[in-house]
């Protein structure tokens, strides 16, 4: 989620919003380092084909200051561990990034070795439709909190596979979609098939961003109204872009939390699937898995839905959280990153 400072009166939203949006136009214009001076990161590992496919999402709270500091180290050290990971063999095959906004978190990619890479909407992308003026939602329009004033910073949205990804799908939520201040993010969905060894045809990914609840800084009614509307145009894409037959798991940060309101937009929102958290037998799992898995499945924001599609099945094997409290999550985002391991049967 786009999160803002706190604040109680105008002058401090609008003062914050403007110290957010200079900062993140500056880091948008960051160079890159150069190709010469970057350090080798090692490639990818040949593609596997032992009838698994591994699907990691994680929210890295990749933000621009002041909205956050410290988040380039913090960065590079899940980049680091992912590297460690590819070491051993164990790195997911695809991995869903949510708030990658900055430079240092799309460098992700590279440090840890991922060959190929899908990078959602950007500031300038058209919306998925204009919206109505005469809507009351978007004449209600709050500049003051980062309504109604454009997208400053892309949709930090980014998939990373190792397996070729054959095409992608993407689209930004309209200003009638979106409310507070991640409005001033280009969300919205972003669709990667993925050519999968051993599947006859290409399996879709796709990971979103939905609205935040208080974070947004309006009234939950109305972060409850844009969620409502996006949660409805992210199921209305999948299936204009999805065909039944093909293998789907949509996964991302849903923000969906115990909001009953919001719990009932996203049902059915994969028809036919099941979520991966919700889904999994672990009673054989480590406590420390379990805990991980409970407080996951207890925030309620960060989902793999999953749908099997023609030809065999695809079945969830089971989770991994490489990135939990074990591993000192804390430290590296405010979300865990966990992975499902799909089979086909």
């Amino acid at each position: 989620m786009l999160r803002s400072p706190g604040g109680s009166t105008r002058v401090k939203h609008l003062t914050k919003m403007s110290i957010a949006g200079a900062a993140a136009l500056i880091v948008l214009n960051m160079s890159r380092p150069s190709p010469a001076a970057a350090p080798e990161w090692p490639a990818a590992a040949p593609t596997r084909d032992d009838g698994t496919l591994s699907v990691m999402t994680f929210n890295i709270k990749g933000l621009p200051f002041p909205l956050a500091h410290g988040r380039a180290e913090a960065l590079a050290e899940i980049a680091s561990r992912l590297r460690k990971l590819r070491r051993t063999g164990r790195q997911p095959d695809v991995i869903l990034l949510q708030e990658a906004f900055i430079p240092e978190a799309k460098e992700i990619a590279r440090r840890a070795g991922y060959a190929h890479v899908a990078i959602g909407s950007g500031i300038d992308d058209p919306v998925a439709k204009p919206g109505d003026k005469a809507d009351s939602f978007v004449h209600e329009a709050s500049w003051l909190h980062g309504e109604a004033v454009g997208r400053w910073i892309d949709s930090g949205l980014v998939i990373l596979s190792d397996h070729p990804i054959v095409k992608t799908r993407r689209m930004a939520f309209p200003e009638a979609m979106c409310a507070g201040f991640d409005c001033l993010a280009a969300k919205g969905v972003l669709v990667a098939w993925i050519a999968v060894p051993g599947r006859g045809r290409p399996v879709a990914v796709a990971d979103t961003h939905l609205n935040s609840r208080k974070a947004s800084g309006v009234a939950i009614a109305r972060a409850n109204t844009a969620f409502a509307r996006q949660a409805s145009a992210a199921r209305a894409f999948i299936r204009a872009n999805v065909d039944a037959g093909t293998d789907l798991i949509f996964g991302g940060d849903f923000n969906i939390g115990k909001d009953k309101a919001r719990i009932e937009a996203v049902r059915g929102l994969v028809s036919g699937g099941r979520e991966a958290t919700e889904s999994v037998d672990c009673a054989a799992c480590s406590p420390a898995l379990q805990a991980d898995l409970a407080a996951i499945r207890e925030r309620g924001k960060d989902k793999l839905y999953y749908r099997s599609g023609a030809g065999r099945a695809m079945r969830l094997r089971d989770l991994e959280v490489p990135f939990g409290t074990q591993n000192g999550a804390d430290t590296l985002s405010d979300h865990m990153g966990y992975v499902a391991r799909y089979t086909f049967s």
